[in-house]
């Protein structure tokens, strides 16, 4: 009986771990080829759940070391398209693909395991706080992954879980994501200390707050816009083919006519570099498109690429053109937030003459892309004023939330997402970018559009929900409504991340508290072996949880 007790606390750490890294896994849109599914309205609320379990008794360290260990298998499994990119298109060998896997997976995990470990140094001396400092440090490095390395990986934080739960997504417009995150953490902390009744009530009010805010909310009334979105489906290994750019470029004028001819447009849109040339110097392509303007009587919004030469350089922009109905190119937006290694070279002194995988596909003898100055609003387009007021978001940009909130906060009522999904193949990477997207829509009450070159193209209201759609890896365009903006800012749009200067709020007092706690000759049971902690009624040790520990 003894030895069978000795093997089941030997087996429950490393099955904590093993649990933690595949609800990680489950909590996020997931596809690997035809099979796909997306659990995160369940696995959101228990994943962190075996976390809590996995670092309970260990000194701040080890806990660290397990928590950091099982995020990064976790996060493998989130992230594993990476291979895809780096090997698949980028042509690097096999062993290079995995280690992009694992390189940026660990990256993930050692931001989990410094939180793990905050949380086993900090919270004994808590007290009442306690409950709050898993979530608290939760969000916190979160908020340092989004900004710290090459700025940062903001990548499958845990409150895109909510994305497909329409009541609780609402939220987003209370706290943004990473207020969700706080929510599901918080709950993960109560069904792992069997406070079921507590968590219910999270999970109940939760929703019902989100319930009763979207039927508070008003939208403007707007005069109809009908935009086509159009999806080529050009290959990545065709997208810098010069013998396919042609056949590629017709592709999508015939798309826009076949929308044009069905129905009366107001707008069209052509995903990230549709037109894989450098537009200012093509006549004949600038033409073109002006004659598909004034054919269609709609106003036209490219990806392509931008120019600017001085007297020592050429500098090559990831753009957007914004061309009037009557043909004229009144504007162009430069993307400011650049994927490293896709779009430039970090620490190019130190890796020489490289290219970023993107320019090594397309744009021979170019080192590095020019990032542009800032987001800001479309100028010169009269469809796209006023009440439809857009910013253009060029792939990557979508997924910081401070650069949406910029753009929102200069007047956008519209948000344009440009992107080129052909990289990620058959693989999460889509689905998961579209959650992304569609919670920046949630957390700022304005509608998306968004133009994928492979998928996933989709309409997106004000309250983040996903409408019509397309399937990836087909050739398609459909027109729809431009969804109307909320009437006025929400709360996240007008306070920005205050959950997250709570979270740090809350972590420097937990921290103060066990210095205070250290000083006086009484540090909690950090660092100590478990069976030399007291438990019971009143103690820290109660506080934390109401099950067994050991050492580990």
């Amino acid at each position: 009986m003894d030895v069978g007790r000795a093997r089941l606390k030997l087996l429950r750490r490393p099955a904590a771990a093993l649990a933690f890294a595949v609800l990680l896994v489950l909590a996020f849109p997931f596809r690997a080829g035809e099979l796909r599914f997306d659990a995160g309205s369940m696995a959101g609320w228990l994943a962190l759940v075996p976390l809590v379990w996995l670092i309970e008794g260990l000194r701040p360290l080890r806990a660290a070391a397990w928590a950091g260990a099982a995020a990064t298998a976790g996060f493998a499994g989130v992230l594993f398209w990476l291979f895809v990119v780096v090997h698949e298109h980028g042509h690097a060998p096999v062993w290079a693909g995995v280690l992009a896997v694992l390189a940026v997976s660990g990256f993930c995990g050692l931001h989990v395991g410094a939180a793990a470990g905050a949380v086993r140094w900090a919270a004994p001396g808590a007290g009442r706080l306690s409950l709050f400092v898993l979530p608290a440090a939760w969000v916190a490095a979160e908020h340092l992954r989004g900004v710290d390395l090459f700025g940062g990986f903001p990548w499958a934080f845990l409150g895109y879980a909510a994305h497909a739960d329409p009541p609780l997504a609402v939220l987003a417009s209370v706290g943004g994501v990473y207020g969700l995150s706080f929510v599901l953490a918080l709950g993960a902390v109560l069904l792992a200390r069997f406070r079921l009744v507590e968590a219910m009530a999270l999970v109940a009010l939760t929703h019902m707050a989100g319930l009763g805010l979207a039927l508070a909310w008003r939208e403007t009334p707007v005069a109809p816009v009908r935009a086509a979105i159009v999806q080529a489906n050009v290959l990545q290994a065709e997208k810098w083919d010069p013998a396919s750019v042609s056949a590629a470029f017709d592709r999508h004028l015939y798309l826009s006519e076949l929308a044009a001819a069905a129905e009366d447009l107001d707008l069209v849109i052509w995903p990230e570099t549709a037109v894989p040339l450098l537009l200012e110097r093509e006549d004949a392509t600038r033409e073109d498109l002006g004659a598909l303007a004034r054919a269609t009587g709609a106003s036209l919004v490219i990806g392509g690429l931008g120019v600017e030469r001085n007297t020592d350089e050429v500098r090559v922009y990831n753009s957007a053109f914004a061309m009037r109905d009557d043909g004229e190119i009144v504007d162009r937006y430069d993307k400011s937030v650049l994927v490293p290694f896709g779009e430039y070279l970090p620490l190019r002194a130190l890796f020489g003459g490289l290219s970023a995988q993107a320019l090594a596909s397309g744009l021979a003898g170019l080192s590095d892309l020019t990032p542009g100055d800032g987001t800001r609003l479309l100028r010169g387009v009269p469809v796209l004023g006023g009440d439809h007021a857009a910013a253009v978001l060029i792939c990557y940009e979508v997924i910081y939330p401070s650069v949406v909130r910029r753009a929102v906060r200069k007047g956008a009522r519209l948000l344009l997402n440009l992107t080129n999904d052909a990289w990620y193949g058959r693989t999460s990477a889509p689905h998961q970018f579209l959650a992304i997207s569609a919670m920046r829509s949630a957390e700022h009450g304005v509608p998306m559009l968004r133009a994928a070159n492979t998928g996933v193209s989709a309409v997106v209201d004000a309250r983040g929900r996903i409408g019509r759609h397309t399937e990836i890896f087909e050739g398609t365009v459909f027109v729809a409504t431009v969804p109307a903006p909320l009437a006025s800012p929400t709360l996240y749009t007008r306070t920005g991340d205050w959950v997250v200067v709570l979270s740090w709020g809350l972590l420097l007092a937990a921290g103060g508290a066990r210095v205070v706690r250290g000083r006086r000759g009484d540090s909690g049971d950090a660092g100590r072996p478990s069976g030399s902690r007291r438990a019971g009624r009143g103690t820290p040790e109660a506080s934390l949880t109401s099950t067994r520990r050991s050492s580990g």
